[in-house]
């Protein structure tokens, strides 16, 4: 390990692959149907805005992972505990709602329906393991899996063979269909909260390059994704479930040997397992701010998100009204309001310590 590194360190290159996967992962799957079923054919603009607002709210958190992360800022207790404790609720409540997606996925379309509580107990000793490891491991994972996703996502751009309209995202007219999309699932949005418990390697926090190419690939992957699914689907968005795979059997390869979305679907499934991971890790290291046992408290998250995603899975409608309900407005707070505050926090004691050190 280098100078300079804690066990929450990692490099600008990890910190870029964290979050390419932690943004784009579960934008994927449910939410084109659920955004389209909002405002129909304009649900790409309904992203495209979100995603602009995630990216401008990141630039708060790559400035707390470079003074150090989230639990080491030297900023007014008053503001890190209330800042750990949303970060922690807030992240507890995404691995619940993405974690039941997940396994609704692997369940319906990769094994027998039925089978969706071994599929969840499987995946939830994977994740505790995982998030025991820390944010060094998930780094180097991610780092490692981004180009396979990179390699996967080219190899079907050269590949997609598909008759889109283009005429089906326009007009471009943001109105009251796109504005409510954009309000009902805030929950799929700002996702790089659990990244401000990331800390840049001191020695490379004036690296920014890899940083910010993630940044423009997070941007043109989801509003690319989310317009070439209007094109291809324009109004029957609404029934394609798990999206990503709905849009990756349009292949030239495809029509001489048969659906070939294996290799998408596992990187995808890679992808979810990381950015599980990333949340549940956020967890713990917020949890053991407080307790202590960073380790305990990952197990325990682990198993208190497979008990309550038991739940969501079970009961699908109402784990969607409860997340689109207003406890979304949480997922606001969290995600956008705490980056802001938290940076807004330690530029305040940063300017009155270098006045001390003047005076």
């Amino acid at each position: 390990m280098r100078r300079g590194t804690t066990s929450t360190s990692v490099y600008p290159s990890q910190l870029a692959a964290l979050a390419f996967i932690a943004s784009v992962t579960f934008k994927v799957l449910m939410l084109p149907r659920y955004f389209a079923g909002e405002c129909g054919r304009q649900f790409w603009l309904a992203a495209a805005i979100m995603i602009t607002l995630d990216i401008a709210v990141f630039a708060f958190v790559y400035k707390i992972a470079c003074a150090g992360g989230l639990c080491s800022l030297d900023i007014p207790l008053a503001v890190k505990n209330a800042a750990l404790i949303l970060a922690v609720v807030g992240s507890a409540f995404k691995a619940v709602l993405f974690c039941s997606e997940t396994v609704a996925y692997a369940a319906t379309t990769l094994f027998d329906e039925g089978l969706w509580r071994l599929v969840l107990a499987s995946l939830v000793p994977a994740l505790a393991y995982i998030a025991y490891k820390g944010f060094n491991v998930i780094a180097r994972v991610a780092q490692v899996a981004v180009w396979l996703i990179g390699a996967v996502v080219v190899l079907n751009v050269l590949l997609a063979d598909f008759n889109g309209d283009p005429d089906a995202v326009l007009p471009i007219m943001p109105d009251a269909g796109v504005i409510s999309a954009c309000d009902k699932y805030l929950f799929w949005f700002g996702d790089f909260t659990p990244l401000m418990f990331c800390s840049v390697a001191v020695d490379m926090r004036r690296k920014h390059a890899p940083v910010l190419i993630s940044l423009a690939f997070i941007a043109l992957f989801t509003i690319g994704f989310t317009i070439a699914l209007a094109c291809v689907f324009g109004g029957g968005t609404t029934y394609a479930s798990f999206a990503f795979a709905k849009l990756s059997v349009f292949n030239k390869l495809s029509k001489l040997l048969g659906a070939l979305d294996f290799p998408v679907v596992s990187a995808w499934l890679i992808m979810a397992t990381i950015k599980l991971s990333l949340l549940l890790t956020a967890v713990a290291e917020g949890t053991s701010h407080f307790v202590g046992h960073r380790g305990a408290a990952a197990v325990i998250a682990a198993v208190a998100v497979g008990l309550v995603c038991k739940l969501a899975v079970g009961n699908v409608g109402a784990a969607h009204d409860f997340f689109t309900g207003g406890v979304r407005y949480l997922a606001a707070v969290v995600e956008y309001a705490v980056p802001m505050v938290v940076y807004a926090a330690w530029e305040l004691s940063r300017r009155r310590r270098e006045r001390r050190v003047c005076a």
